[in-house]
């Protein structure tokens, strides 16, 4: 299923932002929510492993065609210099829904099967069945949402030499942050069960802390980036990140282990609102789609490669402590490799070019 999820994302973006710069970020953000509720649908017939595989397609296939499409179509809603509040709003309003719902979702089948003897089973199906069922709702609401037209031009016109340069240089760096994230972070809460003795309530109130933590980061981040700029904020924010990574599995019990994973996930994560601004702001407007799409296809790629070597590397024995510094590493030189770069562009965050629609 892991491998299917993987393959159908890599595929969707490669094409996938091409068609939203073409034919509209809008329509291709209602066709990846479409596809997006169609795959948790599917997950609330019987057990079958073809059915629930067909399923994760198309939720991966729903997710990489909206989050380069949402991001473009809101690019169109604010200013370059309001840019990073605005995706700093969305970003935390997101989170806190996260938050709610991995907590939700992680405990409820438990209280259910303790105090209404409802069997575990029967209690992931209901959370998947609200799942899909708050998967509709935003399809109507985006439906009322305008997109501003611009005459379609040939992309090989905007990825024009200076265009191919930037993008080259981030999707070096975006493959690095792929390679790194995948030694470690999917296996965090293995480690943290098997590795670290912590029960499944133990690992869920540490994501959940997490979460929480990464949504109050957001809504405070676009500050420092006006005060230091935003790749320096950005470059920063990712190699401080570093030692609390490190820190994890020599942390002697499990609230200091939860304190250093939320401030690492602080950290990593409470740039991405002022980074996803940057990148809109440095790009043409009729390749935003592409330029994200293409982007993120290269952690995609180098994060499925690293995760099957991860497994090699781990070897069931969930106390090791090498993948953290290999990670680690990978998570510097990506970082100087962004600052190195990115830090003679400057964004365009002068007087609005568009006002807020």
């Amino acid at each position: 299923m892991g491998g299917i999820g993987s393959g159908v994302a890599v595929l969707t973006y490669l094409f996938g932002g091409y068609l939203a710069d073409k034919f509209g970020r809008k329509k291709l953000f209602l066709a990846g929510l479409a596809s997006t509720a169609a795959g948790l649908a599917m997950f609330l017939t019987e057990r079958n492993v073809a059915v629930f595989a067909s399923a994760y397609g198309l939720t991966s296939l729903g997710g990489s065609l909206a989050w380069p499409s949402l991001t473009a179509l809101m690019a169109d809603k604010a200013s370059p210099a309001n840019m990073k509040f605005f995706y700093a709003v969305q970003g935390f309003v997101n989170q806190i829904g996260l938050t709610i719902a991995t907590f939700l979702a992680i405990f409820t089948p438990q209280f259910l099967e303790s105090d209404f003897d409802i069997d575990l089973a029967s209690g992931y199906g209901y959370v998947f069945l609200v799942t899909a069922i708050c998967a509709f709702p935003p399809i109507l609401y985006v439906l009322r949402v305008s997109e501003t037209r611009r005459p379609v031009e040939h992309l090989s016109l905007q990825f024009d030499r200076r265009m191919r340069s930037i993008l080259l240089a981030f999707c070096l760096q975006n493959a690095l942050i792929g390679l790194g994230a995948a030694l470690v972070i999917p296996w965090l809460p293995v480690v943290f069960s098997e590795g670290m003795g912590a029960s499944d309530a133990q690992v869920a109130l540490m994501i959940t802390l997490s979460n929480a933590v990464v949504a109050i980061g957001w809504s405070i981040a676009p500050k420092f980036a006006e005060l230091k700029g935003s790749v320096a904020l950005i470059a920063f924010s990712q190699i401080a990140s570093v030692a609390p990574l490190i820190a994890i599995p020599h942390a002697p019990f499990l609230a200091l282990v939860a304190v250093v994973y939320a401030v690492r996930q602080f950290l990593m994560l409470v740039p991405s609102p002022v980074l996803s601004a940057y990148l809109v702001n440095i790009t043409s407007e009729g390749i935003r789609a592409s330029f994200l799409a293409l982007s993120q296809l290269s952690w995609q790629i180098a994060f499925a490669a690293s995760y099957v070597a991860a497994g090699y590397l781990w070897s069931n024995d969930y106390t090791r402590v090498e993948p953290f510094y290999y990670a680690g590493l990978l998570y510097v030189v990506a970082s100087l490799v962004f600052y190195q770069y990115f830090r003679k562009i400057k964004e365009n965050s002068e007087a609005p070019e568009r006002m807020v629609q």
